[in-house]
């Protein structure tokens, strides 16, 4: 029995897939069972009600599990209380790994992520990497110090291996951990306001299928060590190009000063923090935005077997499913 977690985000969504197709029995460890993009009933899978911070729940969850994969995690841009953040992305992950062990489980697949890394404008840059800030935002950090305390003593003392994704995009519902989707989306619409900076920020998306086979080959090949899941590292101007390019949809593109951006983002978390409605910008996202974000798979691609799929190609499969082009 495999257990997942976070499998009504998006890639938590598209691993439950994988698993389906495979014929795999599978648990998930969810808070509202409603969210599922699958029925449990129709697939091998069942369901435990509950998140990373209820130990009843998660002792369910495990028992009787040989294996995990950990997608659950905080991925916000803000939140009213910042030790959410602590709690979900490294207290969870440190709870969810004793009891693992305490249930005898014989592998777990934990999703990490790039920005654990810290920015990166070298493509030969790799899981070696170590994020010591600064930090722009909670999230960052949080995940940056999940990373460290695995290298410190997490692999030492669990069968945990670490997967750090790029920017993951593809098919799937407009999440927060499909951000990319939205864009497209909204350039096809003519609703994107603008990107911030020049627009040669470079990135490493990731597509979404690539990221599923690398969790499931996880499962069988993956040791106590982190794996960079980079995808092709391009620029914001080069998403946008293409874009244009497949959808016939030619507009022109805002460039949005990164202090304009930071102005904006102070006032819309102020009112956040009046109001309690999420910031649709804060300060911290623009800081992300102002480096490069590009690694190398090379380990990955070696040990894992993964498969980084050109950009080009990657975006052509999103747009098909997307029905915002003119015709389909």
């Amino acid at each position: 029995m495999i257990l997942l977690t976070g499998a009504t985000g998006y890639l938590g969504s598209q691993i439950a897939q994988g698993l389906i197709e495979r014929g795999e029995p599978f648990r998930v460890l969810v808070r509202d069972p409603a969210r599922l993009g699958f029925d449990p009933s129709r697939a091998k899978s069942d369901v435990v009600e509950g998140d990373l911070l209820d130990g009843r729940a998660l002792t369910r969850a495990l028992r009787g599990t040989r294996q995990v994969i950990h997608t659950a995690a905080l991925v916000k841009m803000w939140a009213r209380d910042p030790g959410e953040f602590r709690r979900v992305n490294v207290e969870g992950l440190q709870a969810l790994l004793t009891a693992a062990a305490e249930a005898g489980v014989e592998r777990v697949i934990y999703t990490s992520s790039f920005i654990a890394l810290g920015p990166s404008s070298d493509p030969a840059a790799s899981e070696e990497l170590r994020h010591h800030g600064p930090f722009s935002n909670a999230y960052e950090q949080t995940k940056a110090e999940a990373l460290a305390w695995l290298h410190e003593e997490g692999f030492r003392r669990f069968p945990v291996t670490a997967l750090l994704p790029g920017v993951i995009y593809g098919p799937g519902p407009h999440t927060q951990g499909n951000l990319v989707g939205q864009m497209i989306d909204d350039y096809v619409a003519g609703r994107l306001p603008g990107i911030l900076g020049a627009g040669d920020q470079r990135w490493s998306f990731s597509f979404i299928r690539d990221v599923v086979h690398a969790h499931l080959a996880a499962l069988e090949k993956g040791n106590r060590e982190a794996y960079v899941l980079a995808g092709d590292n391009r620029s914001l101007n080069d998403l946008f190009r293409i874009v244009s390019e497949i959808s016939g949809v030619h507009r022109p593109i805002r460039h949005l000063p990164f202090w304009a951006g930071k102005l904006a983002g102070g006032l819309d978390v102020l009112r956040a923090e009046v109001f309690g409605r999420a910031p649709q910008l804060t300060p911290g996202v623009v800081e992300i935005f102002k480096h490069d974000w590009i690694y190398s798979s090379d380990k990955a691609q070696r040990e894992l077997g993964y498969h980084v799929t050109p950009l080009e190609e990657g975006i052509e499969l999103t747009m098909k499913t997307m029905r915002a082009l003119p015709g389909r």
